[in-house]
């Protein structure tokens, strides 16, 4: 009976630094992702600066990444300041929509409680929109010219999905 003898199998050298360092890669950018999310989280962020929080924050958002500094500022400050007034008519409008999509996509289909639905989310649309419209109208007297023209032009280049400057 005649043994073979084992060939010993020699690894790359490398194989044996790049699988720990990429587990500890993605362990650490795991830990900043998380971090980043419960700090926004403690804070409260409600949006302004930030992915995180409701659609009308991030829009608010935007809004102040695109302004001057000092136009965002004093234009962030009114925002926030009646942000609570209109954070629960936010908060109808989304159970109404709620309502409205559970509506269309009910079996059997119910046209009357989906016209009630519909009514019901317009009316909030309007309360949400009437609430909000005195704080925008005063936020945006804060902003420069410059500032109001450049959220303009930002704004309607970013709905066409196009940058640039205007013609």
């Amino acid at each position: 009976m005649s043994a073979m003898p084992e060939i010993p199998v020699e690894r790359a050298p490398w194989r044996r630094i790049v699988l720990p360092a990429s587990v500890i890669l993605n362990l650490f950018l795991i830990a900043v992702i998380g971090g980043h999310i419960l700090q926004a989280r403690a804070r409260g962020d409600t949006g302004f600066g930030s992915g995180v929080g409701t659609p009308l924050g991030r829009v608010l958002g935007r809004a102040e990444a695109i302004l001057p500094p000092r136009d965002a500022a004093a234009f962030g400050a009114v925002m926030r300041r009646d942000l609570r007034n209109y954070a629960q008519d936010s908060l109808k409008l989304r159970e109404a929509r709620r309502e409205l999509d559970r509506q269309i996509v009910a079996d059997p289909f119910n046209p009357e409680a989906t016209r009630h639905a519909l009514s019901a989310t317009q009316a909030a649309w309007n309360h949400l929109l009437d609430d909000f419209s005195g704080t925008l109208i005063e936020g945006l007297s804060q902003v420069s010219p410059e500032g109001r023209r450049k959220l303009i032009t930002e704004t309607q280049f970013a709905a066409r999905g196009t940058p640039g400057e205007p013609p």
